[in-house]
């Protein structure tokens, strides 16, 4: 190490080779520190990349439960409104078979449920065809057939077996009537209106669902009274 001397002090001075590794230990500190932070960002940003994708992993699995449990209700409301809404028109079907009829394939019929002056007789030989009698020349005028079926399928006294009771509650009047729903499709709300169909002994029954006040959709189903084939 040399000594310069100015003004009387003394100043060390380190020779040039030291001073130089000085210099470049200095940068390598510097260097290694920097490669140190950039790793640890490194691993950061990596750490939160993994966090990410699971998170948003997580969320597209709720949002895809969440949209299969929502299709999965729909698709059950669906099914059960279809069900009562067939359930509900056989029924007018299967009675519109044994209105007003005077002989036919069935063992026995009640008077109660054929609604005619005669009592019901089996047909003997099976190339004989059903026999019906309507009540009176005026049913075949009009809606007069349409109307007297309505009145009798309202009647309690009809539900006998094979008929028995209604799934739903009908209206003599033609006045709207509420289809029971399962749970399943409680949110909504399906109503029955009938009337006389366009065509002389047809019945045009009217189903109508909505949700909160709004019509999701309106069915027209027409039955086929088969007594006013024996109209003359």
């Amino acid at each position: 190490m040399k000594l310069i001397y100015h003004k009387k002090q003394v100043i060390k001075v380190a020779p040039s080779h030291i001073v130089r590794t000085y210099q470049k230990n200095k940068v390598f500190k510097l260097a290694a520190s920097q490669h140190k932070n950039l790793g640890s960002s490194m691993i950061e940003l990596l750490i939160a990349t993994v966090v990410a994708l699971f998170a948003a992993s997580a969320a597209a699995q709720i949002i895809n439960n969440l949209n299969n449990s929502s299709l999965n209700r729909r698709a059950g409301s669906a099914s059960a409104i279809d069900v009562a809404t067939n359930n509900d028109l056989q029924w007018f079907q299967q009675y519109a078979q044994y209105w007003r009829l005077l002989k036919g394939p069935y063992l026995s019929l009640p008077i109660e449920v054929t609604k005619t002056d005669v009592a019901y007789t089996k047909i003997q030989n099976s190339n004989e065809s059903k026999v019906y009698d309507p009540d009176d020349p005026s049913e075949c005028v009009g809606n007069n057939m349409a109307i007297s079926f309505l009145q009798d399928a309202a009647n309690s006294s009809t539900y006998i077996s094979p008929i028995n009771n209604p799934p739903n509650p009908i209206s003599s009047n033609g006045s709207s009537q509420i289809i029971t729903l399962p749970n399943v499709a409680s949110i909504y709300v399906l109503t029955r209106q009938i009337q006389p169909g366009a065509v002389t002994g047809t019945l045009m029954i009217t189903y109508t669902l909505t949700r909160s006040g709004v019509i999701q959709f309106r069915k027209n189903s027409s039955v086929f009274l088969p007594a006013s084939g024996w109209c003359p």
